[in-house]
């Protein structure tokens, strides 16, 4: 059974007459009369009745009426939902994150999607960035944002905010009242980090400014979010060397602090697979259109 058996038969019903109903479907009656009898014999009963020139519903086709103008219309509401997920109007896009996208991107970018695309649905997953990578490729999130030092060859990234790093210390740390701090400053001190297996890049890229500057990175507490660091610095447990957005997760008794001669920082970049298509494909371009490259030095002080 094809849809244009139920056509058929919808028009024929309303027409009650085989020869003004293939006029208005544009065939001949003779087809029309044809495809009426192979859909009886498909359902296995009559459907119509021929009474002198016109035709009348069996109890069978009044119930059969119903269902196939159901049909049709489920028909055309898919191909019109269709349309719109083709032109990006409906959808739904699975967003990898971490805090800084919460702190640095979202404020801006979701309101403005949410306006122009009401009808997209968006769930997130703060993921560290060797999970949104894992993700990506298997297509359990559409796009990411993560903090990338250096392009991913087989994504497609957009980079977002260049965000400089600072030192978090305790508000009663012997240099919280310094104008600026050095990662010589920190040689010994307790450190908190998050797990070189939850973020090996950042991990790394703090291990080489230590290096550099012939340090002892003395880390004595690694835990599994950003908060929980800030809140172990609180604690006076240990200071930590953190991107900048992080000052604006409120918590008491946490001083930040310029760090001075690193230069870069962490640059925060949305990601996705060269694939990717419809409205992730937009969702990405919409980001990278509203968020051309800037640098955090300073915005927050």
């Amino acid at each position: 059974m094809e849809l244009r058996h139920l056509r058929y038969f919808v028009a024929l019903a309303e027409e009650m007459n085989f020869r003004r109903a293939a006029e208005r479907l544009h065939i001949a009656t003779p087809a029309l009369s044809v495809q009426m009898r192979n859909l009886e014999a498909e359902v296995g009963t009559p459907l119509v009745v021929r009474e002198g020139r016109g035709s009348q519903l069996t109890d069978a086709g009044r119930v059969f009426l119903e269902r196939a103008r159901q049909t049709l219309a489920c028909a055309q509401q898919g191909i019109v939902a269709a349309r719109r997920a083709a032109n990006g109007e409906i959808g739904h896009i699975a967003i990898g994150h971490s805090t800084g996208a919460e702190l640095r991107v979202f404020p801006k970018l979701m309101p403005e999607f949410r306006k122009r695309w009401p009808d997209v649905q968006l769930t997130f997953h703060e993921l560290k960035l060797a999970q949104q990578l894992h993700d990506l490729r298997s297509r359990e999130i559409d796009v990411g944002f993560i903090w990338s030092p250096q392009a991913i060859d087989e994504f497609d990234t957009h980079e977002l905010t260049r965000e400089p790093l600072v030192a978090a210390l305790p508000s009663n740390h012997r240099l919280a009242s310094a104008p600026s701090v050095s990662i010589k400053d920190l040689s010994h001190e307790p450190l908190v980090f998050i797990p070189r297996r939850l973020d090996p890049e950042s991990y790394h890229q703090v291990e080489e400014l230590f290096h550099r500057a012939h340090a002892v990175m003395n880390v004595i507490y690694e835990l599994d979010s950003t908060l929980s660091l800030i809140n172990f610095i609180a604690m006076q447990a240990g200071c930590s060397v953190l991107p900048q957005y992080t000052r604006l997760i409120p918590v008491k008794g946490v001083v930040f602090k310029p760090l001075r001669g690193i230069g870069g920082g962490k640059c925060l970049a949305i990601i996705k697979r060269k694939d990717t298509h419809g409205i992730a494909e937009i969702f990405f371009r919409f980001t990278a259109r509203h968020f051309p490259l800037v640098d955090a030095q300073g915005a927050d002080r």
